[in-house]
């Protein structure tokens, strides 16, 4: 329906596609796309280093092993063709392959995934993330309601030995994963992590890509392009769902360079100027809502619960470091959201 209204589009001369709200909410509602066993889901893994080989190899396996099987493997490749010629060696036909050269960076590289993906269901995840294998059948049960546009889900950290003592749950985010202060049942947010998400494809074609210009380029922390793109989406699609569901899990690699209290830092400065690069390019009020509510359980929880395990001598040095750790992070966001925020103010 939506591609022969594309079409007609064309055909008049238009160079945009421009689709009416209602006629798309009704294609949600009447569709067969509607049905659990029409959906085909598109995986798009993105990588950009040969030093991630094994990942990306470990990462593919996960989804080919899926108990979903209407599903297509995209390897996503950002501007290194060395590595594009190795991939394409190492796996079988049925791995399709979309190459970065515009953009530098994480969000131009998914876009390349989505140009060439031709699932119902177009899901993301890390090239060092490995998925639970229902994963995809969970993702795809969900949308059987057609408010549901966008599905993530729980992501667990895979440490090298064991999670450092002083690494405190709340900041899991740091790495990619699911944290503490994060919703752990089944509901709406306003945005999901992107090592495990997934969209119908037809809001690509209303809302376009995913923003160059905001998110990870290689190894800078810099982050948001999924918070980005779900809240363009939300209010594009004022009754369509952002929802977030425990059961589709994927496990996320923590490489040993991320256990350290340098590289939290490091990424906590960089998500606050993300987040104030997102937060002045967005008319929407109160984006930052959720951040807002998650530093209220890190001041009046998380910081007071490991302080008070300090004082009755449970592990003092262990609660201690956590609590310390926790207040380290909270300053850095705020310097790197305020020094962004400077350098955008007008002169």
């Amino acid at each position: 329906m939506l591609r022969l209204y594309a079409e007609r589009k064309k055909k008049q001369g238009q160079e945009e596609l421009k689709l009416d709200r209602f006629v798309i909410y009704q294609y949600f509602m009447c569709s067969d796309i509607n049905k659990e066993q029409k959906m085909k889901v598109s995986v798009i893994i993105c990588t950009y280093s040969l030093e991630r080989l094994n990942d990306t190899v470990d990462a593919v396996d996960s989804i080919l092993k899926q108990t979903y099987t209407d599903l297509e493997v995209i390897i996503s490749v950002d501007h290194n063709e060395k590595l594009l010629q190795v991939l394409k060696e190492r796996f079988p036909e049925e791995v399709l392959f979309a190459f970065n050269n515009n953009v530098k960076g994480l969000s131009d590289t998914r876009n390349a995934g989505v140009k060439k993906a031709t699932g119902d269901i177009i899901a993301f995840i890390d090239d060092d993330a490995k998925a639970d294998k229902r994963w995809a059948e969970v993702l795809v049960s969900n949308y059987t309601d057609p408010d549901v546009l966008s599905v993530g889900g729980k992501l667990v950290p895979l440490w090298e030995k064991n999670r450092p003592s002083w690494f405190p749950e709340e900041l899991d985010w740091v790495v990619g994963c699911t944290y503490k202060g994060h919703p752990q049942e089944k509901k709406e947010v306003r945005n999901l992590i992107g090592c495990n998400m997934s969209f119908r494809r037809e809001v690509f074609a209303r809302i376009g890509n995913f923003k160059p210009t905001i998110g990870r380029l290689g190894k800078i922390p810099l982050a948001g392009e999924e918070m980005e793109y779900c809240v363009r989406l939300q209010a594009m699609f004022t009754r369509g769902k952002v929802l977030f569901d425990p059961e589709a899990v994927v496990y996320h690699k923590v490489d040993k360079q991320r256990e350290s209290l340098k590289y939290i830092l490091k990424r906590s400065y960089g998500e606050g100027v993300s987040k104030s690069i997102i937060n002045k390019s967005t008319d929407k009020v109160k984006i930052l809502s959720t951040e807002n509510t998650y530093l209220k359980h890190l001041f009046l929880k998380s910081i007071p619960w490991y302080l008070g395990k300090s004082v009755l001598l449970k592990s003092p040095a262990q609660n201690t470091s956590r609590a310390l750790t926790i207040s380290m992070a909270i300053i850095a966001t705020g310097i790197g959201y305020l020094r962004q925020k400077m350098s955008l103010m007008p002169v």
